[in-house]
């Protein structure tokens, strides 16, 4: 798997992307954090990680995850604060939960646009999220692999894995943005998704920002909460 790692004072931040996105995402982050460590893996099915083999769904992208923190200094030696975008605020409740138990040690969580499940729709039945992505995957074949269907089924037809962080002593922070991928779309996690999250993980504290489920990648409030986090 490849994966972006700006040397520079920790905690180090452990950046998770999105669907059909790459750690190239995360380059304002970057630059409103400078000075710290930043470690983005380009997670596995997308970009230059394209063709790295993991098992289909979250718990596979967490297994390499794990293994990214297994193998690297980074992860043994400090603290690590993890932030996920999208796929990537899905995936980070089962990355941070395998992390803990396996003794690293893991500061807080940022959550952006992710995390709790989205309202279930037709739009969110099983069938239809596949068949959504895999043609997604057919019209961005030279980034994004067919893993994409199974990945998408995890984070948008199953129920949330936020309770794998409710006996963990640490803040959780939810950012969810007021529009959806254009200003003019509804947002992604509703209220009462918001909501049933919290239902989840009660200590999980959440704010809705004035941007698009992209632009939350380059809104202030991100690197704020990391700030506020350590």
């Amino acid at each position: 798997m490849k994966v972006h790692n700006r040397p520079g004072a920790g905690p180090t931040v452990l950046a998770l992307h999105g669907m059909s996105s790459t750690a190239a995402v995360w380059g304002d982050l970057e630059r409103r954090l400078a000075g710290r460590h930043l470690v983005a893996p380009h997670l596995p099915g997308r970009g230059p990680s394209r063709d790295v083999a993991a098992l289909d769904g979250l718990d596979g992208l967490a297994d390499v995850v794990l293994e990214l923190a297994d193998r690297s200094l980074w992860a043994a030696a400090g603290e690590t604060v993890v932030v996920g975008h999208s796929m990537g605020a899905f995936l980070a409740p089962i990355a941070v939960r395998r992390m803990v138990d396996a003794g690293f040690r893991v500061r807080g969580v940022v959550l952006l646009d992710g995390g709790p499940r989205p309202a279930p729709s037709a739009l969110t039945h099983p069938l239809v999220v596949r068949a959504l992505f895999t043609g997604i995957a057919l019209t961005q074949f030279w980034k994004l692999s067919f893993r994409a269907g199974d990945d998408a089924v995890d984070c948008l037809s199953r129920p949330t894995r936020l309770g794998l962080l409710n006996d963990l002593d640490m803040p959780v922070h939810l950012i969810t943005a007021a529009s959806g991928a254009r200003p003019s779309s509804p947002e992604f996690l509703s209220d009462q998704a918001v909501s049933e999250g919290l239902a989840e993980l009660g200590r999980m504290t959440t704010e809705r920002v004035d941007t698009t489920h992209e632009g939350l990648l380059t809104h202030p409030a991100v690197a704020a909460a990391v700030r506020r986090i350590g």
